[in-house]
């Protein structure tokens, strides 16, 4: 993931492995954080990657409105949903998308610039993405077809969004607050992962 401040210089940022103690009751337990600091906007980032599956856990604080460039390395598809507010992105062709606290979207992430408006306060952000090879797995592959026509693509779009229900709200809180470090855990947050794509998947299948 590349992350940029539309209205700063692209390498006007240091990231700095000691989070600020203001931030730190932000916290998850899945990862170690670290935090990037760019003009204006504070940003506390974690982020865990296993098997082709990557984890992002954001809080960003800024005292003016900014706004936040994201691409991707590698083409994924992305869960992504704000926690504590609604999110306000836009994509280059599609242009404004805005998730409710209680939603998802699923979009597809490449190396072309998606774009999240940061309000003043605080944001937080959590992205689930899986590559190509991810969804592939055999436990996947199947439910995840639907999403592979167009996957090499280096655009970014919204592919759909969904209400957050009750089991993938448990789904989300379990895997960002179980430490995520030893063999058997990463064995355990992979699983997790999967489940949030089964779960997401059995609701956009199309008929």
């Amino acid at each position: 993931m590349i992350l940029r401040i539309a209205e700063t210089e692209a390498d006007l940022y240091t990231r700095e492995k000691v989070v600020p103690f203001y931030y730190c009751g932000y916290v998850k337990a899945f990862s170690s954080p670290y935090f990037l600091h760019f003009k204006d906007v504070g940003i506390l980032f974690q982020d865990k990657q296993y098997n082709g599956i990557s984890l992002r856990w954001m809080v960003c604080f800024t005292e003016k409105r900014r706004t936040l460039l994201i691409s991707e390395e590698k083409n994924k598809l992305v869960f992504e949903t704000s926690p504590n507010r609604t999110l306000y992105t836009r994509f280059i062709e599609q242009g404004k998308v805005l998730l409710e606290p209680d939603e998802y979207g699923i979009t597809h992430g490449s190396n072309e610039y998606s774009s999240i408006i940061l309000d003043k306060g605080r944001q937080e952000i959590i992205r689930l993405e899986f590559t190509a090879d991810a969804l592939k797995q055999e436990k996947l592959s199947d439910a995840a077809k639907h999403w592979h026509d167009g996957f090499e693509q280096e655009k970014s779009w919204l592919y759909g969004r969904g209400k957050i229900d009750s089991t993938l709200q448990q789904l989300f809180n379990d895997i960002i607050n179980t430490p995520a470090n030893t063999p058997e855990e990463e064995a355990v947050f992979g699983a997790r992962c999967q489940d949030i794509l089964l779960h997401v998947a059995a609701e956009h299948i199309p008929a």
